[in-house]
């Protein structure tokens, strides 16, 4: 096991990874090569899951995340979109400006939207009003933005950071169904890949004491689990996550079963950026030590796969 620092470092050395800014990172090179090849394994499991994969946009609406109730639950890590407005004296005033990074930024416009804090609300969103039947699963990739005050550190906790994220949206007894399978599914993905994982209860940081009160009932209820690599101190790191939300994204949108009832949800969360760090600290920096990854070979090892 290596120490993420010590992996950083040689890759930030080598110059295959680099910081924009902090929290912000690009890759190149084999690093950009690996990370690829760790993508398509954890959409070849998704895509065991369901054929159905969309594209969500790279921004939500303040009134999805008000549905939702992320104001009581994770203001802390809120990112807005903002923009330039077409004022022409504004903008002159920019452009000749002797510092017009630092004018740009104190003439922005209010935020009229969010920068996506998470995958799964916008198919909430997108499912809005709608009645179904027994089950929908989908599965989608995308740039998540949670702003974690200084606790950045490249590749395992990003401003920015890619997310997979396989929804189902249904029936009781399917959502629980579904969650189990993902942590088998993730557990044998880990291991095929030769990382050491362990999976766990664990609760999300809501921020609200109303909210707090779900954390509490995530715990009696172990409606949480987290996939987690320890490194060489003993730290742990949560590569991927298993959510039964109940009925309250049904709820909150107006889902409904055929029969009226609130429909159940539940997600599985990967987050690319930390399993390609869970690969680096197993194998080292050196590319030549890496294993090779073929997605379809690695299917064959995953229960249900394909």
């Amino acid at each position: 096991m290596w120490p993420p620092e010590e992996v950083v470092s040689e890759l930030c050395l080598r110059g295959d990874l680099w910081q924009a800014a902090p929290g912000l990172v690009g890759m190149r090179g084999r690093l950009f090569d690996l990370a690829r090849d760790v993508e398509m394994a954890i959409a070849a499991v998704a895509r065991a899951e369901t054929g159905d994969e969309w594209r969500v946009p790279s921004g939500i609406a303040f009134d999805t995340l008000e549905t939702a109730q992320y104001f009581a639950s994770f203001p802390q890590w809120l990112t807005a979109a903002s923009h330039l407005s077409g004022d022409e004296a504004l903008l002159e005033q920019v452009a000749t400006s002797a510092s017009p990074g630092a004018s740009a930024r104190r003439c922005m416009s209010p935020a009229s939207a969010a920068l996506s804090p998470a995958v799964c609300y916008h198919i909430y969103a997108a499912l809005a009003g709608c009645s179904i039947h027994e089950r929908k699963l989908m599965t989608a990739e995308a740039t998540c933005w949670r702003h974690e005050g200084d606790r950045f550190a490249p590749l395992a906790r990003g401003w920015a950071f890619q997310m997979r994220e396989i929804v189902f949206v249904g029936t009781t007894r399917g959502a629980e169904e579904f969650r189990q399978r993902g942590m088998v599914s993730a557990s044998a993905l880990a291991a095929s890949l030769g990382i050491e994982t362990a999976t766990s209860e664990a609760t999300d940081p809501f921020f609200a004491p109303t909210a707090r009160g779900r954390s509490l009932l995530q715990r009696l209820k172990a409606l949480k689990h987290e996939l987690t690599i320890e490194h060489y101190d003993g730290r742990q790191l949560a590569i991927a996550s298993f959510n039964n939300h109940e009925s309250f994204f049904g709820e909150a949108f107006g889902i409904s079963l055929l029969d009226g009832s609130p429909a159940y949800s539940a997600c599985v969360a990967y987050g690319l950026d930390r399993w390609l760090l869970a690969f680096l600290v197993t194998h080292g920096p050196d590319a030549a030590a890496w294993p090779a990854i073929d997605a379809a070979s690695l299917m064959e090892l995953i229960p249900g796969g394909h």
